[in-house]
């Protein structure tokens, strides 16, 4: 709830996890247009911020979104892999128009930080899960920041959270 005014006060931790409330989640009967809003205000913050320069952002979504994909998904078993979930690196040292045709898991951003920080694998379950690292170069001049516009959305009313 205090992540704004966190990054505006120079306070954010090296490793911040983000999960809008549900009437900024994207997730129906909410408005896409109020969730796309919050995400933008947050990107926003990040980017005016002295964060930016060493912040990588990954952007990600906890349903696939759909029932069409233009390419069969990947399956390892019942709880491993299936629909295709989109996720977006914003960073300085992302690669400019790079498409990353690894497969990668929600895992992968966890090994991402364990790798950056030198960390011991939490368990033996993320050991052999590929990081994202690959979508980024930090050797590369670093790429300015991106700001997006809100935009005005049409009201439809509060959404009633599903009862999950």
């Amino acid at each position: 709830a205090d992540f704004i005014h966190d990054v505006r006060h120079n306070r954010l931790v090296q490793v911040t996890w983000l999960i809008p409330r549900f009437v900024n989640s994207d997730h129906p009967p909410a408005s896409m247009c109020v969730g796309e809003n919050w995400t933008v205000r947050v990107l926003n913050a990040i980017m005016r911020s002295r964060f930016w320069s060493s912040s990588v952002v990954v952007l990600t979504w906890d349903d696939f979104g759909g029932y069409y994909d233009h390419v069969p998904p990947p399956r390892l078993s019942n709880f491993m892999l299936g629909p295709r979930v989109p996720a977006i690196i914003i960073s300085p040292y992302s690669r400019p128009h790079f498409i990353d045709h690894y497969t990668y898991d929600f895992r992968s951003i966890l090994t991402f930080v364990e790798d950056v920080f030198r960390l011991p694998h939490l368990d033996s379950f993320n050991r052999h899960v590929r990081s994202i690292s690959s979508a980024l170069d930090f050797s590369q001049k670093p790429l300015a920041p991106l700001f997006l516009k809100q935009r005005t959305c049409a009201y439809t009313g509060s959404p009633t959270p599903p009862p999950y």
